[in-house]
């Protein structure tokens, strides 16, 4: 009796990249430069501050792991401390089992 075989993806869990940059990225950087087109900044400015964000945000998140920013806003706008050793704020504990071989 053979095993059923299928084929596995390599790539369902790699984030859509535009350029380089991650989509919700440039929509931020859209959505900044459509904010600043309808509270009539000038164009010059319009232009420039959602460049200089494109391009602070490609060269300072170099070498980091998708979703990054998502994950240090929700870092630093999460009150209180994150422990390993602590039981969480709810009192639920982790049971692990280990298996040797």
């Amino acid at each position: 009796m053979e095993l059923s075989q299928s084929t596995v993806h390599r790539g369902l869990d790699v984030r859509m990249k535009v350029g380089g940059m991650e989509a919700l990225d440039l929509i931020g950087v859209l959505t900044l430069a459509a904010a600043m087109n309808l509270f009539h900044v000038p164009t010059l400015l319009t232009l420039t501050i959602p460049t200089l964000v494109l391009i602070t945000l490609y060269f300072g998140k170099r070498n980091k792991p998708d979703g990054f920013l998502i994950h240090l806003l929700r870092y630093y706008l999460t009150p209180g401390h994150f422990s390993a050793g602590e039981p969480t704020q709810n009192g639920e504990n982790l049971y692990l089992k280990i298996y040797e071989k």
